[in-house]
């Protein structure tokens, strides 16, 4: 289980970076569109879900690089079992945070997929889809965030 959750997180990382790649060239090719007087009119929408896709498939890979955010002016301060107490509780806080979050997440994904709702837009995109991504984003997390505390519930003396 351990190593299907770490391929996983580890793909998810691979498509947050590629999706990086696919900004800069988005937006090279609107520079250069502009410069000849044209435009692919889709730069900004398309680059906002690649953002997103970048956020929130990279969350994950983040925490299990251990390049999550931390407010390390109050970790770094605590010692040997109060430094652990406290990591035991943002970790599970988290995980509930992630949990409730991922669900609504995917109730208004299907709210939106049933309701056929589009963005204003010249492509008109289904709002779905880039929900979606959001949602396994999320989801993703949730997974990371169980096999951190599977294994330091292992490791406990």
């Amino acid at each position: 289980m351990k190593q299907a959750a770490n391929r996983l997180v580890q793909g998810a990382g691979y498509i947050a970076g590629a999706a990086v790649v696919l900004i800069l060239v988005l937006v090279c090719i609107e520079v250069i569109a502009r410069q000849f007087g044209a435009s692919t009119q889709v730069a900004d929408e398309f680059a906002g879900y690649l953002n997103a896709i970048v956020i929130f498939l990279g969350v994950g890979y983040a925490l299990k690089e251990g390049a999550f955010i931390r407010v390390e002016i109050v970790y770094d301060k605590l010692k040997g079992a109060t430094r652990n107490l406290a990591q035991w509780i943002i970790v599970v806080t988290s995980l509930i945070f992630a949990v409730v979050l991922t669900y609504f997440l995917a109730m208004h994904t299907l709210y939106a997929f049933e309701q056929d709702i589009r963005a204003v837009s010249v492509v008109e995109t289904p709002e779905w889809l880039p929900m979606l991504v959001v949602t396994i984003g999320c989801l993703i997390l949730v997974v990371q965030l169980v096999m951190f505390l599977v294994t330091r519930f292992k490791n406990l003396p």
